[in-house]
């Protein structure tokens, strides 16, 4: 006589609890918000900007007159221009301006063997609203020596 099989007692299913049966806020496939949407066409319009700023950059390399090469830097000034504004970048300081000395702002161009007062600006730098980016590359103002009276 074969033995008897023992019967296995099977787990029965607990009952959910209600930390399991919690949902997110936010569905996995939800569509996307209206801000996400308009951040991603900015996204969109910045990198073509972008690209039409690549574009003259090769314009620029291509052309073999004064003419063609001034245009083309022209365009390619305007189309980095459209894409920076797109990224809400602008630059800071005015090119040959004699600004207060702020390392904050401004990479001297060399060594200086003390911190100047003022600096005259060889590029001007880049920000967003207020974090400066790329400071304003400039070189020290050298005064010029009293002359001594007598």
């Amino acid at each position: 006589m074969p033995a008897k099989k023992k019967a296995t007692k099977r787990p029965t299913p607990k009952k959910a609890t209600r930390a399991s049966s919690k949902r997110s806020a936010a569905p996995k496939s939800a569509a996307p918000s209206l801000a996400d949407a308009l951040a991603e066409a900015a996204w969109e319009e910045a990198d073509r900007a972008l690209a039409e700023a690549l574009v003259e950059c090769d314009a620029l390399s291509a052309a073999t007159t004064k003419k063609q090469r001034d245009n083309a830097m022209t365009l390619l000034t305007q189309a980095l221009s459209r894409a920076a504004r797109k990224r809400g970048l602008s630059r800071i300081s005015e090119l040959d301006a004699s600004e207060k000395y702020d390392p904050q702002r401004h990479e001297l161009a060399g060594p200086v063997a003390k911190m100047p007062r003022n600096v005259r600006i060889a590029a001007r730098g880049v920000v967003r609203g207020m974090d400066v980016l790329a400071k304003s590359r400039a070189a020290p103002v050298v005064r010029k020596a009293r002359k001594k009276s007598g």
